[in-house]
C-alpha cells in the first residue's frame, strides 16, 4: 500500500487540502480564514522581532553615530 505523497494538509487544522487554492508563503490551506490566520500570525511575529532588535541595539542616534548628519 503506497501513500499519497502529494497529499497536503492544513497546517492550522490538520485537514487535508483538498483543492490548490489557498496558499500562502509556501504552504497550503483548507480555507481562505486558515490561510489570513496564518499571514496574521506571520506579520505578527516578524512586527515583534523588528521591536525587539531595535530596542536591543540602541537608540537611533547611536546607530548613525560618525555619520555626516
Amino acid at each position: 500500500m503506497a501513500t499519497d505523497v502529494e497529499t497536503r494538509y492544513c497546517p492550522i487544522c490538520g485537514q487535508p487540502v483538498a483543492e490548490g487554492t489557498y496558499n500562502r508563503f509556501g504552504e497550503w490551506y483548507c480555507s481562505e480564514a486558515h490561510a489570513e490566520q496564518y499571514v496574521t500570525e506571520v506579520r505578527s511575529q516578524k512586527q515583534r522581532q523588528l521591536v525587539n532588535s531595535d530596542t536591543g541595539s540602541g537608540s537611533r542616534q547611536g546607530r548613525h553615530r560618525g555619520g555626516c548628519c
